[in-house]
């Protein structure tokens, strides 16, 4: 495991979502429909149990995971990657755009309200 926790946010949203395809999804019984949610809820349960567990553990009371940032102009230069390659999934399908475009409006969002949730 790395000895740092980067503090820099990245861009995109939280990746924790599950996409479906809709025909597929309703093909399901509705008994199978909802041991997925339940199981999408319990992933939930155990990121948090890392984060307290795990992470914040190690930050308080290990020897790892000790803090660091990227300087501001440098990490500007990794958002501006991340931009070309979300425009590049875009570019594969519609579906694809209209998702990358929920991400470029989070981010957008998130770069107005500032610290810290996003860095400006």
């Amino acid at each position: 495991m790395t000895n740092y926790f980067l503090t820099n946010n990245i861009s995109g949203a939280w990746a924790g979502s599950f996409f479906a395809n809709m025909d597929r999804w309703n093909e399901l019984p509705e008994d199978l429909q909802t041991l997925f949610r339940v199981c999408c809820d319990q992933s939930h349960y155990y990121r948090q149990w890392w984060y307290w567990g795990g992470e914040a553990s190690l930050r308080v009371n290990g020897t790892k995971m000790e803090l660091t940032s990227i300087p501001d102009a440098e990490w500007a230069t990794v958002e501006e990657a991340a931009l070309k390659f979300w425009d590049e999934i875009a570019a594969e399908s519609a579906v694809k755009a209209q998702v990358v475009e929920i991400f470029k409006k989070y981010n957008a969002d998130m770069q107005k309200a500032g610290r810290p949730y996003r860095y400006g």
